[in-house]
């Protein structure tokens, strides 16, 4: 009889406290670098799969237009090593639990901004998803860069890589299966 008595008074706390309890959803950020659009297009779909907040990184100095001009440019970034700066932003990814990255593939790497993005900003404990586009040749190095890049972060190595017109359904279920993986 007393057992019956203590249950009945325990139920309805379990269950108030249950009723109470808040569901946390992660802040999203949807963060790219896009030259020639291809890779802002899948960020896109990707911020509307999420709700994520989408946030454009940008070189302080445009890459000049002309192909080759730009090429040469780009060749020289890669070999050298060299860190191009970041526009100044108001968005401060530290802010987010979880950060899709996106970048166009440059010579089998992710391209020289998304690496001056990650050396800018401490992003340790967050989960870091890759998305890349290409024109053929695959992610590369891609998300390995990342990987190595981000000190203290989670990378998801099950990254995204499409030439850019993977705005589809599977890119969206990829998408939420990423975030409930990444809980």
């Amino acid at each position: 009889m007393k057992f019956t008595k203590i249950l009945l008074l325990l139920v309805p706390m379990v269950v108030c406290s249950y009723a109470h309890a808040e569901i946390v959803t992660p802040k999203i950020l949807v963060a790219y670098y896009s030259l020639t659009g291809k890779t802002e297009n899948v960020a896109k779909a990707i911020a509307d799969a999420s709700g994520g907040q989408m946030y454009k990184i940008q070189v302080a100095k445009d890459y000049p237009n002309d192909t080759k001009e730009r090429r040469a440019i780009l060749e020289q970034e890669i070999e050298q090593n060299y860190l191009p700066p970041l526009e100044t932003n108001s968005i401060n990814p530290e802010n987010y639990d979880i950060i899709f990255l996106g970048s166009p593939v440059w010579a089998n790497h992710i391209s020289q901004p998304v690496k001056s993005f990650l050396a800018k900003y401490n992003l340790a404990g967050k989960t870091v998803i890759p998305f890349v586009t290409h024109s053929g040749g695959g992610k590369g190095q891609s998300f390995k860069d990342i990987a190595t890049l981000c000190t203290g972060c989670v990378v998801d190595m099950d990254g995204w890589s499409n030439w850019g017109g993977g705005t589809s359904k599977k890119l969206t279920r990829w998408v939420q299966n990423q975030i409930k993986t990444a809980e």
